[in-house]
């Protein structure tokens, strides 16, 4: 009797214990509403008390009941902990990250005997470097090159990627200082179609780390706007990269209404001077003039260009269209979400079409309706644009992809993985919100859980037109006033507090010009340098 009850005590001890460790850990999400909270921490607290209290008991039965409840609260209560210190460390991973990552590298022929910058420069090759990248980026890593081997380097300007290969191939440089986004760009035009596994090799890598400063300024916590800038590449969700996919999330946390506002990545746009300031910050220390940008400012080119120039020139750009303040940004990198939907065992997502999809990977079908797809199939069905109103399609598509995501995610699917994808959250998504500030959305939405979510996407013409940070002519959207200006009116009913329905959206859309409607029959799509193509199912531009 006396060792059921020392056990029985000890173990109320350690389940009070866990408890508090449970609660903490509760807590520091900032998901949990205060009153929730302050329920469930009496609880958690009252049960080893009352089981304590059995311990004490001169009943033997109560010593047992005891022991029993004891163990088992505290396998529970530690798993619990276990989860939400993974999830704290992913949020912690996610939220308040304001930096981005420049990829400067420099490369040579991939038969080249050289294999280091070093012996580059003994060889004194001419370095060529692109007009169009960051000027400021491209001297720091030039100075880098000079101050680790010691001697200066020949460089010559050119006004883009593809005068700069021109002269690479020509034999008028030896090797290309550039960014890995235009690289990109090259590899994915039909003339130079993955140039650099052909005909590349890097001899140095060159990352550097920027801070996004946001202006400061006071945000409204029950209204304001995120920007979700997608980027469908395989690399860091911090790297400067083109962004395939720009929403803009108008949220009214009083009316419980959300704007999802999609424009398509082709629209043709003047690059707005990034609005956030940015500070090296490897240099945080030291003195450093602030970024000049003046050569992109009022350039023209594509919406999805804005990326190459950072986040905070999509954000610029995106304001000037729409005359509105984005608060937030949250980047989202889609290739990240094949490994999370692996995880979760696949998830079905609503196709309105029968079409295919044609990419790097593979060839797939989807049917009308539901479809369950793999991560890479998932990737597919969001990449396509065999669609005769293709970006918004694929706005759309995109959009469905996220809506299966999050629905699988609150499912029992995702006890399964739960650790290995919490890991996975910090590389594919990226947010400046602090961890209060997505707590304080959580905790009104376990309030008052009844959102409403509005979809709208603008829409243009197709032509041709030069791009400025591709130095040549390329396919690009022509913007349709009149979807710009009926997306100003509902993002300022949205914030205003009227109430939009999704049916006064639609009807809009309806009774648009028949060629801005969508329609299923696939079209004859242009690549990067204009060149038209049969039939097909993916449209490969930059």
């Amino acid at each position: 009797m006396k060792n059921l009850k020392i056990t029985g005590i000890t173990l109320s001890i350690v389940q009070l214990i866990v408890s508090l460790v449970l609660i903490y850990f509760a807590m520091s999400t900032k998901f949990v509403p205060f009153v929730y909270g302050f329920i469930g921490s009496i609880v958690l607290i009252a049960l080893p008390v009352g089981l304590f209290m059995f311990a004490r008991s001169r009943s033997k039965k109560l010593r047992i009941i005891s022991i029993v409840f004891s163990s088992i609260f505290i396998i529970l209560f530690s798993l619990a902990s276990y989860y939400l210190a993974v999830a704290n460390r992913a949020i912690d991973d996610v939220t308040g990250n304001n930096t981005e990552v420049d990829e400067i590298n420099v490369y040579v022929a991939k038969d080249d005997e050289v294999s280091s910058i070093n012996e580059a420069v003994s060889n004194d090759y001419t370095f060529a470097v692109v007009d169009t990248d960051d000027s400021d980026h491209i001297q720091e890593t030039v100075e880098k090159i000079e101050g680790d081997v010691g001697k200066s380097i020949q460089t010559e300007n050119f006004d883009s990627i593809y005068a700069a290969i021109g002269a690479f191939e020509e034999g008028r440089v030896k090797s290309i200082i550039t960014n890995e986004a235009n690289i990109y760009i090259l590899d994915n035009t039909e003339a130079y179609e993955d140039y650099s596994k052909k005909k590349l090799k890097i001899i140095m890598e060159n990352d550097i780390e920027e801070v996004v400063e946001l202006p400061e300024e006071e945000v409204d916590k029950d209204i304001f706007c995120i920007y979700f800038s997608g980027i469908d590449t395989f690399g860091s969700v911090t790297a400067k990269s083109r962004s395939d996919v720009n929403i803009i999330a108008v949220v009214n946390n009083k009316t419980k209404t959300v704007l999802l506002l999609s424009t398509p990545r082709d629209y043709y746009v003047k690059l707005a001077e990034s609005n956030k300031n940015l500070k090296n910050s490897s240099q945080e220390n030291a003195a450093k003039p602030e970024k000049n940008t003046k050569d992109i400012n009022g350039k023209d080119d594509k919406l999805t260009h804005a990326g190459l120039y950072g986040i905070g020139c999509s954000m610029g750009t995106l304001e000037q269209i729409y005359n509105v303040d984005l608060n937030y940004y949250v980047r989202i990198n889609f290739s990240g979400f094949q490994k999370i939907i692996d995880k979760l065992g696949g998830v079905d997502v609503y196709s309105q079409y029968d079409f295919t999809s044609i990419t790097e990977e593979g060839t797939y079908s989807f049917t009308a309706g539901e479809n369950h797809l793999t991560g890479e199939q998932a990737l597919g069905f969001s990449r396509s644009r065999n669609f005769k109103d293709g970006d918004r399609q694929r706005g759309k598509n995109q959009m469905q992809v996220i809506k299966a995501t999050i629905e699988k995610l609150e499912s029992s699917a995702m006890l399964k993985n739960y650790a290995s994808l919490m890991e996975e959250l910090g590389d594919t998504f990226q947010t400046n919100m602090g961890k209060d500030d997505v707590g304080y959305l959580v905790q009104s939405t376990l309030e008052d859980g009844n959102w409403k979510v509005l979809t709208y996407s603008v829409s243009g013409s197709d032509s041709m037109k030069v791009c400025y940070s591709l130095g040549t002519e390329a396919y690009v959207m022509i913007p349709n006033d009149g979807d710009v200006a009926y997306g100003n009116e509902i993002i300022g009913k949205v914030l205003g507090g009227a109430d939009v329905s999704q049916d006064e959206i639609d009807n809009y859309i309806v009774n648009k010009d028949q060629e801005d409607i969508i329609t299923e029959e696939p079209v004859e799509e242009t690549t990067e340098e204009g060149n038209k193509k049969e039939e097909t199912t993916e449209k490969k531009t930059d």
